[in-house]
C-alpha cells in the first residue's frame, strides 16, 4: 500500500487531476483579507513546506478548468470550486483567471557575481515571463505547448527601448524568448572572463507585457484577470530578489502579481520584526503559518484533517475508511491502574508529610480521598493538590498563614490552568502517553502542512500495517503507540537540525539551551506558569539592539542575530511582539510544538519567561542551562 502522505502536492509528477482532488479548500480561507487579490502585489511566505507553491499551482489554468469540470462529481473539489467562485478566480461559466507561473532557481544566483547591474538576470526573467505565458494561454484554450503556438496571437503598444515584438504570434514569440536562453547560457560560458558584461534588459518589460498585451487564441480574444506567480524567489541573490520586488512594486500594473517565498529570504530585520511591511505598497502578506495561527480555533485542524481524509482515501486497500476513526483518542487505563494507583499513594503520602501536625490541608487532603471518578480523575485531583500544596507552603512561610484552607480556597487557587499542568505531571511521571489523538496531530504541526504530514504519514504507515492483518476489524492506533511515533518524528527532526540549518550546531545549541530552560521552568514542583513555558522573551529594547544597531556596535551578538533569524526562518521559533508584563514590553518566542515534543513539554501557548540576550549568547555557545533553584518542594 502505497503511503499518500509522503506525495507532495506541489510535485508535477503529482497530476493535475490529482492535485485539484488533494487541495485542501480551507487554504482559500486565508486569502479573505485581501482586497483584490488579482490586481495588486501579494506576498505568500512561509517556512519550507508551508504549501507556497501548492497554493500557486492551483491558480493555474488547468487545475482550475479541472475544479470547475469536476465540482458536480466530488464534493471536495466542489468546496474548493466554491472558493474560488468566492475570491472571483471562477464563474459559473469556468475560470475567468489567467495563472502564468514562473519558478526561480538557483542558476539566477550564479549571474550575480558578474552581473552587477542584474541587466542578465531581467532579460532571462522577461524571456521566461513570455514562455510561461503561452504555455498558460496554449493549456486556458486547451492545446499543447508548444505544438499549437502558432494559433495564438498577441499585441501591444511598447515603450521605446523595449525588445518584446509589438505584434507576434506564440511561435514568433517563442523564438524571441529561446534566442534570449541561448545567448544566456552562452554568456555563462564566457563569464570567467573579466569583460564587461554585455546585453542584457535595463527594464521588466515581460511584466508590462503580460499586463498589457492582448491575446488572441482559436476561440478569440482571451478576457481573463490576469495573475503572474512568481515561485521561490529564496532561491534568488539578496540583489537579485530586491531589484524584482522593487520593480514589480514601482510598476503597479493592471494584474495581480503574487510573489512566494521562504522566510529565509527575508533579512534579520522583516523576520524579527515579524516581516512588517508598509500596506501602502502592497495589497497583501500571507505567511502561511501566522494566518493559521491566527485564525478562528480550530480552522487550522479541520483544514489538514480534510487533507489527511483525502490522502488516505488514496491509498490501495484503504477505500471507504475513514482515517480519524483508526486513531484512539482517549487511554485505555486498564493497564496503567497498578501504577496509578501506587502514585495516589506516593502523593498522599507527600500532602500528608506537608501538613505535619497541624490542619491547614486537612479540607483538601479529606476532599481528595473522598473524590469519585476514574482512576485517572482521582490522581488528577490529587496532583492538582500537591502543585497548590507546594504553592502555599511557599506563601505560608513568608506570610506566617497557617489557618485551615476551605473547598473555596481549592478552587479560587486551582482553574484549568493548574488542572492541564497537573495532568501534564502526572502523565511525565507515570510515562503515560501525552501526544495521542487529531487535536495533538494538528498541534504539533505547528502550522506547516508539510510537518503535519509528516507526522500524520508515520501514523499512517503503522495504521496500514494492522489493516493487513486485521482487514474486517482493525484496531484503532492506541495513544501509547501514537506518542511514540510522534516522539520519534520529533528526534529525527531534532538529530536532522545541524544539517538544516546555516550554524546548524549553534542553532541546536541554542534551541537546547531554551528546551531545557522551559524544562525547568515548566515542571517547577508550584507549576508557577502553568500549564507550561514553551518559550523565552527579550525586550522590546533587545530586539531593537539586534536590529537596528550598526553590526560594529554589536560585534558580540552578530551570531546571535543570524541564528535567531535562522530559526525564525525556519519556523523551530515563533515570534510574537508586544507582550506586556511588569511595565515592559517583550517580543516572545515560541518553540515549534514538535521540539516542545522532543523536550517532553506541553503543546499549549502562553507561558514565557524573560532572557537577556548575554543568557541567549552562553546558551548558542554551551548549550543547556544549569538547573535552576526554585522554591521548596515537597519531599
Amino acid at each position: 500500500m502505497r503511503n499518500p502522505f509522503r506525495m507532495r502536492a506541489s510535485q508535477r509528477s503529482v497530476s493535475d487531476e490529482e492535485f485539484v482532488k488533494l487541495f485542501g479548500a480551507g487554504a482559500l480561507d486565508l486569502m479573505s483579507p485581501i482586497n483584490d487579490p488579482w490586481g495588486g502585489l501579494v506576498f505568500l511566505r512561509s517556512a519550507p513546506g508551508g504549501g507556497k507553491t501548492t497554493f500557486l499551482r492551483l491558480l493555474t489554468p488547468r487545475p482550475l478548468r479541472l475544479t470547475s469540470q469536476l465540482a458536480d462529481a466530488n464534493p471536495q473539489v466542489k468546496a474548493t470550486n466554491e472558493g474560488l467562485r468566492e475570491v472571483g478566480a471562477i464563474e459559473t461559466d469556468g475560470p475567468i483567471l489567467l495563472g502564468t507561473m514562473v519558478s526561480f532557481t538557483r542558476e539566477y544566483k550564479d549571474l550575480a557575481e558578474f552581473d552587477k547591474g542584474n541587466v542578465l538576470f531581467r532579460e532571462l526573467v522577461n524571456s521566461r515571463i513570455v514562455i510561461a505565458t503561452l504555455r498558460s494561454v496554449l493549456e486556458r484554450a486547451e492545446r499543447q505547448f508548444p505544438d499549437d503556438l502558432d494559433r495564438i496571437h498577441f499585441q501591444w503598444q511598447p515603450e521605446s527601448g523595449a525588445t518584446i515584438p509589438a505584434k507576434a504570434s506564440g511561435k514568433e514569440l517563442f523564438e524571441w524568448a529561446s534566442q534570449i536562453e541561448r545567448g544566456f547560457y552562452d554568456r555563462m560560458d564566457e563569464l570567467g572572463d573579466p569583460a564587461p558584461v554585455k546585453g542584457g534588459h535595463a527594464r521588466l518589460d515581460g511584466l508590462k507585457w503580460f499586463a498589457h498585451a492582448e491575446i488572441f487564441d482559436g476561440h478569440g480574444r482571451v478576457e481573463a484577470k490576469r495573475v503572474l506567480l512568481l515561485d521561490e524567489l529564496q532561491t534568488l541573490a539578496a540583489s537579485q530578489r530586491t531589484s524584482l520586488i522593487e520593480f514589480v512594486t514601482d510598476a503597479r500594473e493592471q494584474c495581480g502579481v503574487w510573489i512566494a517565498e521562504r522566510l529565509e529570504a527575508l533579512t534579520h530585520r522583516d523576520l524579527l520584526s515579524e516581516g512588517a511591511l508598509k500596506e501602502r505598497d502592497y495589497e497583501g502578506i500571507i505567511q502561511l503559518e501566522r494566518r493559521w495561527s491566527g485564525a478562528r480555533t480550530k480552522t487550522f485542524g479541520k483544514f489538514v484533517e480534510a487533507i489527511a481524509n483525502l490522502r488516505a482515501e488514496k491509498a490501495d486497500g484503504f477505500e471507504g475508511r475513514d482515517f480519524f476513526s483508526l486513531i484512539a483518542e482517549r487511554d485505555d487505563l486498564s493497564e496503567w491502574q497498578e501504577r496509578i494507583e501506587a502514585a495516589i499513594a506516593d502523593m498522599e503520602a507527600d500532602i500528608v508529610k506537608a501538613n505535619g501536625s497541624g490542619n491547614r490541608y486537612d479540607v483538601w487532603i479529606d476532599e481528595a480521598r473522598q473524590h469519585r471518578g476514574s482512576v485517572l480523575d482521582r490522581a488528577l485531583r490529587w496532583r492538582t493538590t500537591k502543585i497548590l500544596v507546594a504553592r502555599d507552603s511557599t506563601r505560608a512561610q513568608t506570610s506566617f498563614d497557617f489557618d485551615s484552607l476551605t473547598s473555596a480556597e481549592f478552587d479560587k487557587r486551582g482553574g484549568s490552568g493548574t488542572e492541564r499542568a497537573a495532568e501534564h505531571f502526572l502523565r511525565t511521571e507515570l510515562g503515560a502517553p501525552i501526544y495521542f489523538g487529531r487535536d495533538a496531530l494538528a498541534a504539533v504541526s505547528s502550522f506547516n502542512v508539510d510537518q503535519y504530514l509528516e507526522v500524520a504519514g508515520e501514523l499512517f504507515e503503522e495504521i496500514t500495517a494492522k489493516i493487513r492483518f486485521h482487514r474486517d476489524k482493525p484496531m484503532p492506533l492506541s495513544p501509547e503507540r501514537q506518542d511514540t511515533l510522534i516522539r520519534e518524528v520529533a528526534k529525527s527532526r531534532w538529530d536532522g537540525l545541524p544539517r538544516r540549518l546555516p550554524r546548524g550546531y549553534e542553532a541546536r545549541r541554542l534551541l537546547e539551551g531554551i528546551g531545557s530552560f522551559c524544562q525547568q521552568q515548566t515542571f517547577r514542583s508550584t507549576a508557577p506558569y502553568a500549564p507550561g513555558v514553551t518559550g523565552i522573551a527579550i525586550t522590546m529594547q533587545d530586539r531593537a539592539t539586534l536590529i537596528d544597531r550598526p553590526d560594529d556596535e554589536i560585534r558580540h551578538f552578530l551570531g546571535l542575530r543570524d541564528v535567531l533569524t535562522s530559526l525564525v526562518g525556519m519556523n523551530l521559533l515563533v515570534p510574537r511582539l508586544d507582550h506586556q508584563n511588569n511595565n515592559k514590553s517583550y517580543v516572545v518566542f515560541y518553540l515549534n510544538r514538535l521540539l516542545c515534543v522532543h523536550f517532553g513539554l506541553p503543546l499549549g501557548y502562553g507561558g514565557w519567561r524573560a532572557k537577556s540576550l548575554r543568557e541567549l549568547v552562553q546558551w548558542q555557545d554551551r548549550g543547556a542551562p544549569e538547573k535552576i533553584s526554585e522554591e521548596p518542594t515537597l519531599v
